[in-house]
């Protein structure tokens, strides 16, 4: 039995090699920039509380951060080669709305299955008040996005979820839904055209 070389297989070395120091070398830089943040903070107080007080807990914009990254140092997921199938990629369809608190009170099908309106990061899953079990996605346009009276999703904190995706089911026939955006509450119809 002859073998074929991994070349004629379509292994080629040399590209794998790349595609292995890129990622060394991207995965080295950010912890880098991470280990200098640290040591900054630690050997200077006003930094550190910055840190805290303006980035922590007020609006750390996870989308702004990704941006950034990517722009310099790549993704950090592999694109895309338009071979996969989609299999959820739906828009959010509702039968009606109501002003609910700062937000919205939609109306939708019985157990209807959650899409995702803006790619984001998940910053929030657990309950809120008026809401139930609630999941917030802070989006790349720098949106912050409640989604409220959700089960049984297999989302986690801090996953990165892209427009269109399957976020959960609602619970019954209810979907809450709250937008924001630089500290202002923004109207469900103007942001979804």
């Amino acid at each position: 039995m002859k073998y074929k070389s991994l070349e004629k297989l379509g292994f080629d070395k040399e590209k794998k090699n790349s595609r292995f120091m890129k990622f060394v070398n991207k995965t080295l830089t950010a912890i880098f920039l991470g280990l200098v943040l640290l040591i900054v903070m630690e050997y200077s107080p006003k930094f550190k509380t910055f840190m805290q007080n303006d980035v922590f807990n007020k609006n750390f914009s996870f989308g702004f951060i990704g941006n950034i990254y990517e722009r310099y140092f790549g993704g950090v997921l592999p694109k895309n080669n338009n071979n996969t199938i989609k299999v959820f990629d739906e828009k959010l369809v509702y039968k009606n709305k109501e002003s609910y608190k700062d937000g919205y009170k939609l109306e939708v099908d019985d157990n209807y299955l959650v899409p995702v309106i803006e790619s984001g990061v998940v910053v929030f899953i657990g309950n809120k008040d008026d809401y139930g079990r609630s999941i917030v996605i802070e989006g790349e346009d720098g949106s912050t996005i409640t989604y409220g009276n959700i089960k049984n999703s297999d989302i986690k904190l801090y996953d990165y979820i892209n427009k269109g995706k399957y976020l959960g089911e609602v619970s019954d026939n209810t979907l809450y839904i709250l937008l924001a955006k630089g500290g202002k509450y923004l109207d469900i119809e103007t942001y979804l055209s």
